[in-house]
């Protein structure tokens, strides 16, 4: 909702994709209750929706820190030692927002910083540890991506949507990141015809 191009340029992704993946005839028009199916947006498809939901866990994450208990004495890659037992913590929020791995617009919504020649680019685990990462990555992150993708795109195809005011939206104190308060908004069905 703060973010009106972002909703603009997937809303004209998602559209570039229906008329290709189904020409409408001369002068016609889809009906966007009836003639989206969904099952065409993918992350590969729609790489900008891909980008925006990436972008989104990168500023927000769902799990906002993490620990971890060593079952046998390890190195880590920068060659800190930890012995068996040792608690390892961190914040995937603090890392998600460093200068020093995202530059000095870090703190910014910035989907574009996902996409290379209109491509989503992949980072590792080590910058981007939202679906953790190696044996522990989340066996859930390409279901999550499938369905983002789909969500993201027909909501922003068949509704508008106006927050309810201009606060800043905190989030409560969990283990996940949830907003306090909900995200009151008004919720518009969009126009159903659209002209291709």
């Amino acid at each position: 909702m703060r973010h009106p191009q972002t909703i603009s340029l997937i809303r004209q992704e998602a559209h570039q994709l229906i008329s290709t993946s189904n020409p409408p005839t001369k002068g016609s028009s889809f009906d966007i209750d009836i003639d989206i199916d969904s099952t065409i947006f993918k992350p590969t498809t729609l790489p900008y929706a891909m980008a925006t939901f990436y972008e989104t866990l990168r500023l927000y994450p769902p799990v906002p820190f993490e620990l971890k208990q060593c079952s046998e004495p390890t190195t880590l890659p920068d060659g800190t030692h930890l012995p068996k037992d040792a608690v390892l913590v961190w914040s995937t929020w603090a890392i998600n927002r460093s200068y020093l791995t995202w530059g000095p617009d870090a703190e910014e919504f910035k989907p574009e910083r996902w996409l290379s020649n209109g491509s989503i680019i992949s980072k590792p685990a080590s910058e981007y540890p939202v679906f953790n990462g190696g044996p522990r990555t989340c066996m859930g992150k390409k279901m999550a991506e499938q369905v983002a993708v789909q969500v993201i795109a027909t909501l922003v195809l068949k509704f508008d949507f106006k927050a309810t005011d201009e606060q800043d939206r905190v989030s409560k104190n969990s283990l996940t990141l949830p907003m306090e308060g909900g995200l009151p908004c008004f919720v518009r069905k969009r126009e159903q015809n659209y002209s291709a």
